[in-house]
């Protein structure tokens, strides 16, 4: 993998986190839903970008710009009952086992901590045996569950994180 990195995300990324939602979460939200997320809570949405060292090379090597910047994965955070809440992670396929979940967990935790919020709350569905072991390796604790919570019809499980420094 070329350079990563983990920056806060601008209106013009929005486009490849709808794209990187849609791909990788199971779910009916649409391009609509997801910007109705991101405008109000922008300041918890963080994106993993991958840099493409040689893509700024210019003038015989003797420029080095920026180079390409690709959106691999996302987290979005938002504001629930009082408290951090991820409304959605992904990381793309072929860019997961690489850490940059744990990382993307991790920064906006530092956010929301930051922002006085001391728990962070998320929703699994039940069937996703791979998020939820993620989220458990990452200090999340199963809360309850919520019957009937997605669209079609499957159970959600709450999980919860105590923020700490």
């Amino acid at each position: 993998m070329d350079k990563l990195r983990i920056r806060k995300a601008e209106e013009a990324d929005l486009q490849d986190i709808v794209r990187l939602w849609k791909r990788n979460i199971r779910t009916i939200n649409t391009a609509s839903d997801i910007a109705d997320l991101f405008y109000p809570f922008k300041k918890y949405y963080l994106v993993a970008v991958c840099t493409d060292a040689d893509a700024g090379t210019a003038n015989n090597g003797r420029f080095k710009g920026r180079g390409r910047e690709r959106i691999i994965g996302f987290v979005g955070g938002a504001i629930r009952k009082g408290q951090g809440h991820i409304s959605g992670i992904a990381v793309d396929r072929e860019y997961r086992k690489n850490g940059i979940g744990n990382q993307l967990l991790n920064m906006v935790g530092v956010e929301f901590l930051t922002d006085g919020f001391k728990q962070i709350t998320l929703e699994a569905r039940k069937s996703n045996r791979n998020a939820i072991r993620f989220y458990k390796k990452n200090g999340y604790k199963k809360s309850y569950d919520i019957k009937g919570y997605y669209a079609d019809g499957e159970d959600a499980i709450v999980y919860e994180k105590k923020i700490r420094i």
